[in-house]
């Protein structure tokens, strides 16, 4: 693990040195650094580059980021409004300070921000997981659905409506998962026919497979056998290697 880190601190200072805008190479210097037990290193490295380039939105973003992970929210904050003074689109930077508002209880700021970050980059996971922390947070999960009907209907970006879709299908997948534990059978059925809708309109293809595998499982259980079969061959459909679907269509005849 020490050489890994090693390895990924010399790429990771070798890419910053050849070219200083990608603020993924600086969030993954401070990873590396924090992977070896050496934040402090990963700060005094910093704030060397930041010396010979102190209009840095990324540096400044890192910075920041160390101290939220040292738990300093105030210097944190501070230095991640900084970053944002000189690149109002940096998405890591409004995406942490997001966190830093979460923490203060500021939801609605916090919710603004990281819509912030999910426009400029609809791609990046990570700005869903947290949108969908802070829902939790004010008690109402349930408003990642409500953003993506919304994005839906209003927005023609189809990276933004799709990874509204994926975090819905996620929040969907865990509401599914509790509502199987409780017992509650077909309502954990339900949510997979929902998550089936939201990835057909987002035309997510590889996420239907584990979708109708689940399907297939859910009413071999309530002993379906008919729609269990043909969840299981839908499967197959997508994915005609799916060894665990054939076997589950081999043992219902």
């Amino acid at each position: 693990m020490q050489s890994l880190n090693d390895d990924a601190l010399l790429l990771y200072q070798s890419l910053i040195v050849k070219d200083g805008t990608s603020g993924y190479a600086f969030r993954g210097l401070v990873r590396a650094y924090k992977g070896m037990g050496r934040l402090g290193d990963a700060e005094s490295w910093l704030e060397s580059y930041l010396a010979g380039n102190p209009d840095s939105s990324p540096a400044l973003y890192a910075s920041g980021y160390i101290f939220y992970l040292k738990e300093d929210m105030k210097r944190a904050e501070e230095l991640f409004n900084k970053a944002l003074a000189l690149d109002a689109n940096n998405a890591l930077a409004l995406n942490n300070l997001s966190a830093v508002l979460l923490n203060r209880k500021l939801y609605a700021q916090a919710v603004n921000l990281v819509h912030k970050a999910i426009r400029v980059n609809p791609k990046e996971p990570m700005f869903f997981s947290n949108l969908e922390t802070i829902y939790k947070r004010m008690g109402d999960p349930d408003l990642i659905v409500t953003d993506y009907n919304f994005y839906l209907k209003e927005d023609g970006d189809p990276d933004l409506i799709r990874g509204y879709g994926m975090a819905v299908g996620r929040s969907m997948r865990q509401s599914s998962f509790r509502l199987y534990n409780e017992g509650h059978l077909d309502q954990a059925i339900l949510k997979w026919v929902e998550i089936e809708r939201i990835y057909k309109e987002i035309d997510h293809k590889a996420g239907l497979v584990p979708v109708y595998f689940s399907l297939g499982l859910l009413h071999e259980e309530k002993d379906d056998r008919q729609n269990a079969q043909k969840y299981f061959n839908k499967v197959l459909m997508l994915n005609p290697l799916h060894i665990q679907a054939k076997e589950r269509l081999d043992d219902l005849g």
